[in-house]
């Protein structure tokens, strides 16, 4: 093989080279376009949006009934206090008669507890997703719900 040949053997074989790489960088930078593409469908696109959307009526909508229940199991535990406040003093009730007072209260006060944690549950969960940037468009509300709902000022 005489050096004319080699050289042209040889530039053809970097030129394949060359283009090689040239293609597969242009396949990579394509595939992050692709990759964009499907991320951003995924996250923005109709169906997400509509899905999003309707987490966020659901969520506001569970809040706003553990705001309703909340207020409900309040009134279930003045009731409680209520009825047995007709005895008089709890010193001078029977045994079984404080016994009852004490399981109807702590059950009603545990009962309120639960309601309240949910509610605060429901409500991080809210605050944080209307906090991420794919969320919040979609949130209903403008204002973000109190982040705790505090039972002790009963």
């Amino acid at each position: 093989m005489t050096r004319q040949e080699w050289n042209f053997w040889f530039k053809l074989g970097v030129g394949v080279l060359f283009l090689a790489f040239a293609l597969s960088g242009v396949a990579y930078v394509l595939g992050w376009i692709g990759s964009t593409g499907t991320v951003l469908k995924d996250e923005l696109g109709p169906q997400a949006a509509m899905e999003k959307y309707e987490w966020f009526v659901d969520q506001s909508a569970f809040i706003d009934k553990a705001d309703t229940d909340i207020e409900i199991f309040r009134q279930r535990v003045a009731d409680v206090e209520d009825r047995y406040a007709e005895l008089g003093e709890k010193a001078s009730w029977p045994p079984s008669t404080l016994a009852q007072f004490n399981k109807e209260v702590s059950t009603a006060g545990d009962d309120l507890v639960a309601i309240v944690s949910n509610r605060n549950s429901l409500v991080r969960d809210y605050n944080a997703a209307s906090a991420k940037f794919n969320w919040a468009p979609f949130k209903t509300r403008q204002d973000v719900p109190a982040q705790s709902y505090e039972i002790l000022d009963q």
